[in-house]
């Protein structure tokens, strides 16, 4: 697939957009003004990078749900500053500060719900999915992303069973970056692509290089495409986490680290710009121009979240908001 060279820019807007964004979440982390675990995103900006090129050159009507190691795309989603405030638990946020990045749903900005649940979003992805097929709504899919630690969730495997069943407008989406919290993906599956497990579900599965922004948008493509005629597919896209499951973990005790020593070879930003070299396409300092534009855009967009209002504590305790009806509660 040829992309012109206004797509491919685009690409690397979104790349170096989701660069600046993780090493946000990072420095915030560190001065103790964004709390709690979060999940870095460094190394696999080619996946949410990647969707968001796809939704833009898609003519689909796309409802993504993303995982906790999405951020910019569900930045890019819902908006910087209800995300920012979301995740800062302040009262601005998409929901007023009391979910954090766990457990975000925006449907009128088509962000299905995620969950902090292992394996859990899949099958909410796939209610919805099924829901569309009802309505009978034309080019309109439901796109899943989860990790390759609840790609061993029997339940799952359920999902895919039932979309493939069902023929639904489902695109899924494997983030395999190589390490299930703690667990390395050897020691977690006896094969190499996670992909094989959509093929036994009865639908297509394609294992993707997950830091090649060509190729991550190539596959998303064709993926929404073939949901989009009620054929439910997966794609997997490997990647490599460059941090630990949260910010500031020791990944060193349980995952052999001697990858980070050549990290040129698996940057996606880093391969990309060389790509860009070789073609002409742009230049160093074109690549400077756009990181420093990014970085004042996301600076001034993070520090403004930092400075809103903490939820007011009914906000906080109202249990409407996380149950279905108050029956017997009490607070």
């Amino acid at each position: 697939m040829q992309f012109s060279k206004e797509q491919q820019l685009r690409m690397y807007e979104n790349l170096v957009y989701a660069r600046v964004f993780g090493e946000k979440v990072i420095e915030y982390i560190m001065g103790g003004r964004l709390y709690g675990s979060v999940h870095p995103t460094l190394g696999q900006e080619a996946i949410s990078a990647g969707i968001l090129a796809a939704d833009e050159f898609s003519s689909c009507e796309i409802y993504k749900q993303g995982t906790h190691r999405q951020q910019p795309l569900v930045a890019k989603i819902i908006g910087e500053g209800p995300f920012l405030a979301e995740i800062m638990n302040k009262s601005d946020g998409i929901l007023h500060g009391c979910s954090g990045e766990f457990h975000l749903v925006s449907l009128k900005d088509k962000l299905l719900p995620m969950s902090g649940i292992l394996g859990s979003a899949p099958l909410s992805s796939t209610g919805f999915a099924w829901t569309l097929k009802q309505d009978k709504r034309k080019d309109t899919i439901a796109l899943a992303c989860f990790g390759d630690g609840a790609m061993s969730e029997g339940s799952v495997y359920e999902a895919m069973n039932f979309a493939s069943i069902l023929k639904l407008p489902i695109l899924y989406v494997l983030e395999n970056n190589q390490v299930a919290m703690t667990t390395p993906a050897c020691e977690e599956a006896p094969i190499t692509d996670l992909a094989v497990r959509a093929v036994s579900a009865g639908m297509q599965g394609v294992t993707i290089d997950g830091n090649d922004i060509e190729a991550v948008v190539e596959a998303l493509l064709v993926g929404i495409e073939k949901a989009a005629k009620n054929e439910p597919n997966l794609v997997e896209l490997k990647t490599w986490r460059w941090q630990g499951h949260h910010v500031g973990e020791k990944q060193e005790t349980y995952r052999d680290t001697s990858f980070l020593k050549n990290l040129d070879a698996i940057d996606p930003v880093k391969r990309f710009e060389k790509k860009l070299l070789e073609r002409g396409f742009a230049d160093e300092a074109q690549f400077k121009k756009l990181y420093a534009k990014q970085d004042g855009f996301l600076s001034a967009a993070f520090e403004k979240a930092s400075e809103l209002e903490a939820p007011d504590r009914e906000t906080v305790l109202n249990y409407n908001a996380m149950y279905s009806n108050n029956a017997g509660a009490s607070l």
